[in-house]
């Protein structure tokens, strides 16, 4: 099972989702016809930071509408994030009526004009203050692949991305994360982005905007595609708009994947269990240090990069 993604990083026109709409237009005349997926910058029509009072919109507003649009004349998933304020799901308590609620939210958009939606859940300490986190973790299940999606900063909360293993499968293939990113902290996103690809034995794809926003923050492109041995099998070097477009598929991730995460415990590893699921495809009498080792260097370099 394979599927083509057409990652488009672009520049943003600060506040200005009018501007944006237009400009992407004219992006995707550049995407082979092909696509399974487009995916697009986080809050693509404004930048970051965006004011919720400014710029949210609900599920009739003209993001979802240009969303839709395009998905249906491109005949493919497009997805991307912008301010929403959409119904909570959870009644109100004090009135008894649906209550709305601010987030940056991914909106996956398929061909039909049915979405998916995955509100941000670590929001930015510097400019999302206004906004609600995201509560819950959502999977797409898609021409065969288990997808999460993410959004920025959540890429420094590897509990948040972690991935499990039950009865045989994983419960997510791919993750894909949008971000405004900016320049000063690339070797922290191309770092992260491999470490969490390792740590989660998945692809990631992470799509990152370019140029400088209206707060003279530089943003650095560097969009890229790692499998699941962290390695990077599809980028764009350079901080210029551009889009990438790739293959990936299941075969190739099947071939690489290890000792599943799931199979032990915080406190012990359930040998029998793995040897149930995998036979005697592994050492066994290795995993135990190999795993412990592993998992005491990452909690070492996570602690040391957050407390910076």
């Amino acid at each position: 099972m394979t599927l083509k993604i057409a990652c488009v990083q672009s520049d943003i026109i600060a506040r200005n989702p009018e501007e944006n709409f237009k400009h992407l237009d004219e992006v995707f005349t550049r995407i082979q016809d092909d696509r399974d997926i487009i995916i697009l910058p986080e809050t693509f029509t404004t930048g970051f930071p965006a004011e919720a009072e400014l710029f949210a919109e609900d599920e009739n507003g003209a993001t979802m509408t240009w969303l839709r649009k395009k998905a249906k004349e491109r005949n493919c998933v497009i997805c991307g994030s912008f301010i929403t304020s959409f119904v909570s799901q959870q009644d109100n308590k004090t009135t008894g009526q649906q209550a709305k609620a601010n987030h940056n939210t991914l909106i996956w958009m398929n061909p039909d004009g049915s979405y998916h939606a995955y509100n941000k859940r670590h929001t930015f300490m510097g400019g999302e203050k206004e906004l609600d986190c995201g509560q819950e973790l959502i999977t797409i299940n898609y021409k065969g692949w288990k997808i999460r999606p993410f959004i920025c900063y959540d890429l420094r909360f590897p509990v948040w991305l972690r991935n499990s293993f039950k009865e045989g499968e994983f419960a997510y293939d791919l993750a894909i994360l949008i971000a405004n990113w900016p320049q000063p902290k690339a070797y922290i996103w191309n770092t992260l982005l491999s470490a969490r690809a390792i740590e989660n034995q998945a692809y990631f794809i992470g799509v990152n905007r370019v140029g400088i926003d209206h707060n003279k923050v530089p943003y650095i492109g560097e969009t890229k595609i790692v499998n699941a041995k962290g390695r990077t099998v599809a980028e764009l070097t350079g901080a210029t708009e551009d889009i990438l477009e790739a293959e990936i598929d299941m075969e190739s991730l099947d071939t690489i994947l290890e000792l599943p995460i799931g199979v032990y415990t915080k406190d012990s590893y359930n040998v029998e269990k793995a040897r149930k699921i995998h036979g005697n495809k592994f050492d066994y009498s290795k995993v135990v240090i190999i795993i412990t080792k592993h998992y005491d260097v990452v909690a070492k370099k996570i602690g040391d990069d957050l407390h910076r």
